[in-house]
């Protein structure tokens, strides 16, 4: 694995309302002019510098492996002290006189003359008031943002009441039950809650389906995502809630990905087009361990394609190894009384569709497992329709 810890990065300069601006920029080792390069926008929050933001959340080796320009800026000292973020436009009521959503403009406008990118996916993601900017460029310059992931951070509560001339943006957003900076449930006149901040993108984005889900961390910590589809299935809005998580960029491991690859994995899939948010279908459908084993609560899985489509399942989730084993029967008779009795971990009921965890062995019955998830149609499935991470 390649190794940033001494590599430096350019600082660079732009001249905006007679200030002198500041960001780091990262071009990624397979960047080429032939090729349209995604952009990341990646802030720090109040106090913070955008060296610190590298430090503290490094998109580099993302960067190199995806192909997208990195991006680190620079907020301006206010007057009291302490380098911020403005998220909205300047009033006379403001409490900051900076103008960083017309810098941010003017910094996406430098980057597109001098390097090939792909304007119709630039993404934003920060942390505290880095986060609030991020939300910012969401809702005052949605024609420039496809999807944005802020970390610890709130929405203003005046955008709530603001939909005219917003366009769709995608959002993924990580917040601590325990923050007292930024609390999930809002800081009343001044910031609102992240149920309400979900609630509105999945207006904006014609949202109305939810799906809700929970993961166990090591810490034995759990993780609480509300998921906003569409009616394609699509999900354009996916909010995550740390149990026991503060003001913090977090340490999260879900499917073995941290909150980085989260949230690069969501953002990658959407561009914009004509003021629409397009939002790629992705070939594989997460199966992980269900809060428990009924019909009502499991995972109902949609135009599951077998000659394309893939089911990733989660096997440590299931306290399982890797080389977990498959098969299925022609109806839930033949899995529950036949199947059950041999040595597989998982198997399918070809008639109804239910994907099922049999959790002791060649014992009698599942033990302490059942179904995880219902494929709707009962597609045909085999083992090369699954995949054990």
């Amino acid at each position: 694995m390649k190794s940033f810890m001494n590599e430096m990065v350019p600082l660079r300069r732009l001249t905006h309302d007679k200030f002198k601006r500041e960001y780091f920029l990262y071009v990624p080792s397979s960047y080429s002019d032939k090729d349209e390069s995604p952009i990341v926008l990646n802030f720090h929050g109040f106090g913070g510098t955008a060296a610190g933001q590298l430090h503290y959340s490094d998109w580099r080796e993302l960067s190199d492996k995806f192909g997208f320009i990195l991006i680190y800026p620079q907020g301006l000292e206010l007057q009291k002290g302490g380098s911020h973020w403005n998220p909205d436009p300047i009033t006379s009521d403001g409490k900051s006189t900076s103008n960083d959503l017309g810098f941010i403009r003017k910094l996406l406008k430098k980057i597109s003359i001098k390097y090939s990118v792909d304007a119709s996916r630039t993404y934003a993601t920060g942390y505290s008031n880095g986060a609030g900017m991020a939300y910012g460029l969401a809702h005052h310059a949605s024609g420039l943002i496809a999807g944005i992931a802020p970390v610890s951070g709130l929405m203003s509560d005046r955008n709530l009441l603001i939909r005219q001339d917003v366009s769709p943006v995608g959002l993924i957003s990580f917040n601590g039950d325990q923050d007292w900076v930024r609390p999930v449930s809002g800081i009343e006149g001044y910031l609102a809650s992240t149920f309400d901040t979900s609630h509105y993108w999945a207006q904006v984005n014609n949202s109305s389906r939810t799906q809700l889900k929970h993961f166990e961390q090591s810490s034995g910590d759990h993780i609480e995502r509300t998921s906003y589809f569409r009616d394609d299935g699509s999900a354009a809005i996916e909010q995550y809630i740390i149990n026991r998580g503060g003001h913090e960029w977090f340490d999260l491991n879900i499917g073995g990905k941290n909150l980085d690859h989260l949230a690069w994995d969501f953002l990658s899939k959407l561009s914009k087009e004509k003021g629409d948010l397009i939002i790629a279908q992705d070939n594989s459908f997460d199966i992980h361990i269900p809060d428990s084993f009924t019909r009502r609560v499991v995972d109902k899985i949609t135009n599951f394609n077998p000659s394309i489509n893939t089911l990733e399942i989660d096997v440590d989730s299931f306290n399982l190894e890797r080389s977990a084993t498959f098969t299925s029967g022609n109806n839930t008779k033949s899995v529950k009384k036949k199947l059950a009795k041999h040595d597989f971990d998982f198997l399918y009921d070809e008639k109804k569709g239910g994907l099922y965890f049999n959790e002791n062995g060649a014992d009698k019955g599942f033990g302490d497992g059942g179904i995880i998830a219902i494929l709707k149609g009962a597609p045909e499935l085999t083992a090369k329709n699954l995949e054990f991470i």
